[in-house]
């Protein structure tokens, strides 16, 4: 599979998922995805997107200035 914006080669890595959003920041660790060698450009399963955005719903109702959680924790 190649990248939809350069053609580049995409490689399976784990990132870490930066939410910035009102007054909080949410940094997701070590998420899945596949990230171009050319580009940068970061590319995530539906699987892996549904599950972002369920840890985002939950952690966004925390008050908290700063949430950093592991991927792998929140979807266990």
């Amino acid at each position: 599979m190649n990248c939809f914006k350069c053609d580049g080669e995409l490689k399976d890595k784990k990132i870490n998922y930066v939410v910035d959003m009102d007054d909080t920041i949410i940094i997701i660790k070590k998420v899945p995805a596949k990230v171009c060698t050319k580009c940068g450009v970061q590319y995530f399963d539906d699987q892996t997107s549904q599950n972002i955005e369920k840890i985002v719903n939950k952690l966004k109702q925390i008050s908290a200035e700063v949430t950093i959680v592991n991927y792998q924790d929140k979807v266990a």
